[in-house]
C-alpha cells in the first residue's frame, strides 16, 4: 500500500511508519460498520488515516494537546471557516506573557538557561494564544486554531522533539525563523469524538474496532509534552526544574496531578493494565502496535494473547526513531546503537 499522508508534530513512537500496514491489517478484518475506538490517539495520525477512509472515531488520550489535534483532524470535516482567524493571528504584535517569560532565553527555576524559542517568536506566540482564547466561538473551533500555533512553533523550537530537555545553545536558523501560522487543513470524513481521560476509566461507545499503541517505554509523555499541553490549557501554571515544567507534572513535588499517571510507565503495571483494557473495551477486535523494546517482555504478550479466541501477529521492521537513536531518556539509552527496531500488529478477537 502507498504511503499514506497524515499531519502531526515530532512526537516519540510515532505510527507514521506503520500506518499503510496497519490499514492493510484492519481492512482486512471481516467488518461491519467500520467504527474505531483509537485508545492512545497522540497526535492522531491513525485517527486521521482512518477517517479519511470512511471510519467512524472516537480518540482518546490522557494529553490535554491531543483534545486540539483531534478537534482538528477528527472532529471536524471543514475548517476552512477558521481562515480568517489564522489571519488576524499572523497581523498581531507581539506580546511579553507566560510563554516569553518561560520559555525563551530565560534563567530556569532551578538554574541553567531555558532557550525553546527566540523572544520574538515567544511574544508571538503569546499575543496568538491570547487572541484565540478571546474570541467568540467554540471550543472546538478555538482548539483548531490552538493546534496551528502549535504546530508552527514545532517547526520553530530549540529541541530534539521532547520538553524534558532543551538545547544549550540555538540549534540551528530555523529557531530564527519568524513565527507564522498556517491554517492545517481538517480531514475529509465522518466527525469523530474525543475523550480526555484515563483509559481504564473512560466510559467507551461500542466500536467494532479498538486500536492501542501504550507507551513504548517508561518514558512520561505528560513530562515530554508539557508545554503543548499549558499552551492548550492556557493556565498559565507556575513551573519548576531547570526546563521550567509546569508544577503539577514534576513527580516529586507537592502539586503532582495524579491524573496524568499511567500503569503503562511502569514494567510492573503495564501488562495488568494491558489485560484489563482489552477485557473492558467494547470491542470485537483489539490492535496493537508493540515494539520489541516495549515494557511488556514479548513471551508476557504472547502469553496475554493465548488467552483469546483469535490472534494474529504481523511483523515490520523500520529505522528506530532518531530520539530514542540519540538515547533521549528512559530504558531507550541501552538501544542507543540499535539502527532498527521490530514492531508487530497484534490482532485480537475477543
Amino acid at each position: 500500500m502507498n504511503k499514506i499522508e497524515t499531519k502531526g508534530i515530532r512526537y516519540l513512537g510515532s505510527k507514521n511508519k506503520i500506518i499503510p500496514k496497519l490499514v492493510e491489517v484492519i481492512e482486512a478484518l471481516p467488518l461491519e460498520n467500520k467504527t474505531m475506538i483509537d485508545v492512545f490517539t497522540g497526535t492522531t495520525r491513525v485517527a486521521q488515516a482512518f477517517k479519511e477512509r470512511g471510519w467512524t472515531l472516537t480518540t482518546s488520550d490522557l494529553s490535554w494537546a491531543s483534545e486540539a489535534y483531534s478537534a482538528n483532524f477528527v472532529g471536524l470535516s471543514d475548517n476552512s471557516h477558521l481562515q480568517t482567524y489564522i489571519d488576524e493571528m499572523n497581523e498581531l504584535e507581539g506580546e511579553t506573557d507566560w510563554l516569553t517569560n518561560n520559555y525563551c532565553d530565560v534563567t530556569g527555576a532551578a538554574g541553567g538557561t531555558v532557550r525553546v524559542w527566540k523572544p520574538k517568536n515567544g511574544q508571538k506566540a503569546d499575543a496568538m494564544r491570547n487572541y484565540i482564547e478571546n474570541l467568540d466561538i467554540s471550543r472546538q473551533e478555538k482548539m483548531c486554531l490552538i493546534t496551528s500555533l502549535i504546530f508552527s512553533l514545532d517547526k520553530i523550537d530549540n529541541t530534539v522533539g521532547l520538553q524534558q530537555a532543551y538545547l544549550k545553545k540555538w540549534s540551528s536558523k530555523r529557531v530564527d525563523t519568524d513565527l507564522k501560522v498556517s491554517l492545517l487543513s481538517s480531514v475529509a470524513g465522518k466527525a469523530g469524538t474525543h475523550i480526555v481521560g484515563d483509559a481504564l476509566k473512560i466510559d467507551y461507545p461500542n466500536a467494532e474496532v479498538a486500536y492501542l499503541d501504550p507507551p513504548y517505554t517508561a518514558a512520561d509523555y505528560s513530562t515530554y509534552y508539557h508545554i503543548w499541553d499549558s499552551i492548550t490549557a492556557w493556565d498559565k501554571p507556575q513551573v519548576a526544574l531547570k526546563t521550567n515544567r509546569r508544577v503539577d507534572r514534576v513527580k516529586s513535588g507537592d502539586q503532582h496531578d495524579t491524573a496524568m499517571k499511567s500503569p503503562w510507565y511502569s514494567k510492573r503495571s503495564a501488562l495488568k493494565a494491558t489485560k484489563q483494557l482489552i477485557d473492558r473495551l467494547p470491542v470485537r477486535y483489539c490492535v496493537f502496535s508493540y515494539s520489541d523494546e516495549g515494557l511488556i517482555p514479548k513471551e508476557d504478550m504472547e502469553a496475554l494473547c493465548a488467552e483469546y479466541t483469535s490472534v494474529e501477529w504481523h511483523e515490520k521492521e523500520h529505522d528506530r526513531h532518531v530520539m530514542s537513536r540519540i538515547g533521549a531518556g528512559g530504558s531507550e539509552a541501552e538501544n542507543a546503537d540499535k539502527k532498527k527496531l521490530s514492531e508487530w500488529i497484534i490482532v485480537i478477537e475477543k
